[in-house]
């Protein structure tokens, strides 16, 4: 083939390819730009770098599931790799002889090259293997370039192949011709080889073989960057940024907050997410990086026992309503409401975001425990995206579960969502008074800690039982601290996480006002919904305060000899991990600490712990909405906890030591679950293995017979 027709096609096929990815690219852009602005998402770049360098170069999430992350870190290493020899091939449409300079005759970089389309090919047949063994049964995707959602992953499987062994073929036959740049040739040892392969062809056969494969290498690289562009692939190029962009260092902890003005509010005001265009520029960047991989699925509490939430089809299909509606909100159509037809409620202008495009019923399933965000290999936000669209439903439209309304008119009438008087909330202390501080004014200075109670710790009688042990620690090891009694309030957590932004807002800027007003510096807490609001989510209103978990304080006391647990608990222990504590905070070695301290205890894992906790069921402000639809989260996550034949199960936050505690009575009264079976804050197992005296308090068993004994 002669030179100049070599790079006329050549240069057809790159410019025909940009000009239409350039097309897409635009089109992506001003789509995106239809969001909500989100400045926030431009702060604290350094740490932002480092997360995308670990995240993606590294493909630490992936790198979690062993065997396919293993082959999808090598495809990617491999992708970058064929950036070097696409520009090699370029070159080489000029000058068949072309080499990169500097490096461009090294050996190593020969080697480096053809050892990844090696790892490349090997993890292109795993992921064959794996396919054809797993059938993965999805959702069926109609592509405007090809097939089904199934078929798309052959193809694109395919695709890959041809990127490989177009350039080989092509390195192969310079390797015949001696003009392969890299010296030994021997280093580069697939395109040597195949050049063996091919030294008894002629100088003319082997430059239309150099040439074909060359052209064909870069009209299926310049291909594929169209499909990619138009297809979920497209996490390709996105997937970098929307790590870069995402929550930093911690991707889950705070929610976005609202601006509230009531008094300036107009006709045009809107809270949260009614339409797509609602949701944030980084919102519409997460649709556009899914891969629908399925693994917040697979670890969702909600979908998992039999709810319609799915927090992949939450995001596909507010994209695949986004595109629908692009359209017009790019003003290539124009949308008239009072046209003839114009309320038709099919019409995509017409269609409602929670409703129409999102049932009610998965939007409020949520629990909020962030497993989806967690387990996301490209930092998917699927929770924010879930409470602007319950902020919408319930600020806007007054819609949410019944259930939930007394919750919101207890916190509003009563400042704790049980309803209860503020009078009750020292009804734990009876028989602490005279060791415990109740703060009338300020905080005293010889004082160190506020204790945050919480609603659970002073309204359930369970949570009391947990609190008070607590205390009885503090006072034990001679730790100052305080409480508010009758002047705590809720912290706003379940109305912020029901979608009540205001109320939430009201709440927490009173409580603030309060703290600040008295003094109040540190806080500890035992419930982890109390710890992430306080710690996490009052800085955004103007409240920060030095915040840790009641845990923490007691593995620390414990270090510093403070506590000594000196009496033998003979039980197998089984530690529940908190979402709120673990997953949003990565509080998670703390209470493993002070279980394990205590003599005689034998310490049980679930399958499903650390960051990789199941749910109780009760985030999200579900502890005060029924479960209507399936399994009940908390017997799912019981029984996963009774597989490990526990005589304790722990905890560390009265919301799950309430759900886990129902669990088990029900498991009792179904006879899936023996009698016995004790849960327990980490605070009461510890408590219990301490020699405390002079407190009134509920006698409780010592020790109890291991599972395995029984």
């Amino acid at each position: 083939m002669e030179t100049g027709v070599r790079i006329a096609i050549g240069m057809a096929i790159i410019g025909v390819a940009l000009g239409f990815a350039s097309i897409r690219i635009k089109y992506l852009v001003e789509l995106a730009l239809r969001g909500r602005r989100d400045p926030e998402r431009f702060t604290n770049m350094f740490t932002r770098v480092n997360a995308h360098n670990v995240k993606v170069l590294g493909q630490k999430k992936l790198l979690q599931w062993t065997l396919p992350g293993t082959l999808h870190a090598l495809t990617f290493w491999g992708f970058l790799i064929v950036q070097i020899t696409l520009i090699e091939s370029i070159g080489e449409i000029f000058d068949r002889e072309f080499e990169l300079p500097v490096v461009g005759d090294h050996a190593w970089l020969g080697f480096i090259q053809d050892l990844f389309f090696t790892l490349v090919t090997i993890a292109l047949v795993g992921f064959m293997i794996i396919r054809l063994r797993t059938r993965p049964k999805k959702l069926e995707r109609r592509s405007r370039f090809y097939g089904s959602h199934l078929g798309a992953a052959y193809f694109i499987l395919f695709m890959i192949f041809n990127v490989i062994w177009t350039v080989a073929l092509a390195r192969g036959a310079r390797g015949a011709l001696g003009t392969l740049p890299y010296e030994p040739h021997q280093w580069a040892f697939v395109s040597n080889g195949i050049g063996i392969l091919l030294q008894d062809l002629s100088t003319s056969a082997l430059h239309r073989i150099e040439d074909t494969a060359l052209l064909m290498h870069v009209a299926v690289v310049f291909g594929f960057l169209l499909i990619v562009l138009h297809s979920k692939h497209m996490h390709i190029f996105t997937s970098p940024l929307n790590v870069l962009f995402g929550r930093q260092p911690i991707a889950l902890g705070a929610l976005r907050p609202l601006e509230i003005d009531m008094e300036n509010m107009t006709e045009e005001t809107s809270f949260g997410a009614g339409k797509v265009e609602d949701f944030s520029w980084k919102n519409i960047l997460d649709m556009y990086t899914c891969t629908e991989c399925g693994r917040c699925q697979s670890v969702c509490p909600a979908w998992n026992t039999g709810k319609t939430l799915n927090p992949k089809f939450i995001i596909t299909a507010s994209r695949d309503h986004l595109f629908e509606k692009a359209p017009y909100l790019l003003g290539q159509k124009e949308w008239d409401p009072n046209a003839p037809g114009a309320d038709d409620p099919e019409h995509v202008m017409n269609k409602q975001l929670v409703g129409d495009v999102h049932l009610d019923e998965s939007i409020f399933a949520c629990t909020t425990c962030g497993a989806c965000v967690y387990e996301c290999p490209v930092d998917i936000e699927h929770v924010d995206q879930i409470i602007d669209m319950r902020r919408y439903a319930v600020m806007m439209e007054s819609r949410f579960p019944s259930e939930a309304g007394l919750m919101l008119r207890n916190l509003e009438s009563s400042g704790n969502p049980w309803g209860e008087a503020s009078g009750k909330r020292l009804d734990w202390t009876k028989g602490l008074e005279d060791d415990i501080v109740v703060m009338n004014g300020r905080i005293p200075a010889d004082v160190e800690y506020l204790y945050w109670v919480g609603c659970a710790g002073a309204f359930d009688d369970r949570a009391k039982k947990s609190v008070r042990a607590f205390a009885e620690i503090m006072i034990a090891a001679d730790v100052s601290f305080a409480i508010l009694g009758t002047q705590e309030s809720c912290t706003g957590d379940p109305a912020r996480r029901i979608g009540n932004e205001y109320l939430f807002q009201e709440i927490a800027k009173t409580n603030i006002e309060q703290l600040h007003g008295k003094g109040v510096r540190k806080i500890v807490a035992s419930c982890p919904h109390c710890f992430n609001t306080i710690a996490r989510e009052y800085p955004q209103l103007g409240g920060n305060f030095e915040v840790i978990h009641h845990s923490e304080l007691l593995a620390r006391l414990i270090d510093e000899g403070k506590i000594t647990p000196n009496k033998t608990i003979i039980a197998n222990v089984a530690y529940h991990d908190p979402c709120y504590l673990a997953r949003h905070n990565d509080v998670i070695e703390q209470p493993r600490h002070v279980i394990e301290s205590i003599p005689g205890v034998v310490a049980r894992e679930a399958h499903r712990c650390g960051k990789k906790t199941f749910c109780c069921g009760a985030g999200g402000a579900r502890m005060w909405m029924e479960e209507s639809t399936g399994k009940r989260v908390n017997i799912e996550r019981t029984e996963e906890l009774l597989e490990t034949n526990p005589d304790i199960v722990s905890t560390g936050c009265p919301y799950c030591l309430i759900m886990l505690d129902d669990g088990q009575k029900e498991l009792v009264a179904q006879g899936k679950s023996r009698e016995g079976i004790k849960i327990m804050d980490v605070a009461q197992v510890l408590r219990d293995a301490m020699d405390i005296s002079g407190f009134e308090r509920p006698a409780q068993p010592v020790a109890v017979p291991r599972g395995d004994e029984a």
